[in-house]
């Protein structure tokens, strides 16, 4: 078996991902102009994996009953649907199978889950220096229906500010508190991941935007999803979640797509568009989109 944690990478000018497909085929690291922007986990990386023990890892979070790898993965959602509060461990932390691969390209395929009958493929896509899409591809490989959402997780290096565009901002507590790292401006809910406290909360993405400021002089970036739909239902009420943690230094942007009864040979798909934006594409934005400027001004 090759080594689990050998990565894989796709570059195109100061914009470099990279790849973990032998730990639940994660995207292990965004890097622009040499800053890296997601969490790796430092009592994780590199640690002998043993499938069978995963309980057992190293973890300041024993809340978690499963390992904090760190990097962007494909969750199943709703939570309520897994086993003993963790994901299901060969999504989450087994191989993944590399499928097809070109210079801007990386597909990569999960095993067969025994619990839940499901697999997991990921596209991941360099479409620019500053943009790359994420297709999560989920298959039911059982014999009856079962209630299913796909749910992206990123986890961000901390401080980072996260920032939802909506009419009428508003939050909902998940747990935690998050007493002082919300607060709302004009037509924006901006989450302040700047200390370690836990919470978690869900929020609307009625225009299908978020963006995430990493940093205090890092970059900032836009997640563009499918606009919602009337009768959408989300498998956590809400299409987007933060959570903050009180015992590393990350935060995750957590993304759902609409839950749906996944019948026998089904599949369900999700689609996410990451842009780095620059001080140059906000000047160059009309007027027409002068509250989207203001949703920016938000985001410094």
């Amino acid at each position: 078996m090759p080594d689990r944690w050998s990565v894989l990478q796709l570059q195109q000018g100061d914009l470099r991902l990279t790849l973990l497909p032998g730990i639940g085929g994660r995207l292990w690291d965004v890097s622009f102009h040499g800053r890296s922007l997601l969490f790796q986990n430092p009592d994780l990386d590199g640690f002998e994996v043993d499938d069978t023990r995963l309980a057992d890892l190293p973890t300041r979070s024993p809340q978690f009953g499963f390992p904090l790898w760190g990097g962007e993965k494909t969750w199943i959602a709703p939570d309520a649907s897994w086993e003993n509060g963790a994901p299901f461990p060969v999504l989450d932390s087994g191989s993944y199978q590399i499928t097809s691969r070109s210079s801007t390209r990386i597909d990569l395929t999960s095993a067969v889950c025994p619990l839940s009958h499901l697999s997991v493929s990921r596209r991941i896509t360099l479409t620019s220096e500053k943009s790359w899409d994420i297709e999560h591809i989920v298959a039911n490989h059982g014999t009856s229906s079962r209630l299913t959402g796909i749910w992206s997780v990123m986890m961000l290096n901390t401080p980072t500010k996260i920032g939802v565009e909506m009419d009428h901002p508003v939050f909902y507590p998940v747990f935690g508190s998050a007493e002082q790292m919300v607060a709302t401006h004009g037509r924006s809910a901006v989450v302040d991941c700047s200390r370690l406290q836990e919470f978690k909360i869900g929020l609307p993405n009625p225009n299908s935007r978020t963006l995430v400021k990493c940093g205090t002089d890092g970059p900032l970036l836009m997640c563009s999803v499918p606009e919602p739909r009337q009768g959408d239902r989300f498998a956590h009420h809400y299409p987007f979640e933060v959570f903050n943690s009180g015992d590393y230094a990350y935060c995750e942007a957590e993304w759902h797509s609409p839950v749906r009864d996944l019948a026998p040979n089904e599949t369900l798909s999700f689609r996410q568009m990451f842009r780095v934006l620059t001080d140059e594409d906000a000047s160059q934005m009309p007027v027409r989109l002068k509250r989207y400027k203001e949703f920016l001004s938000c985001m410094s």
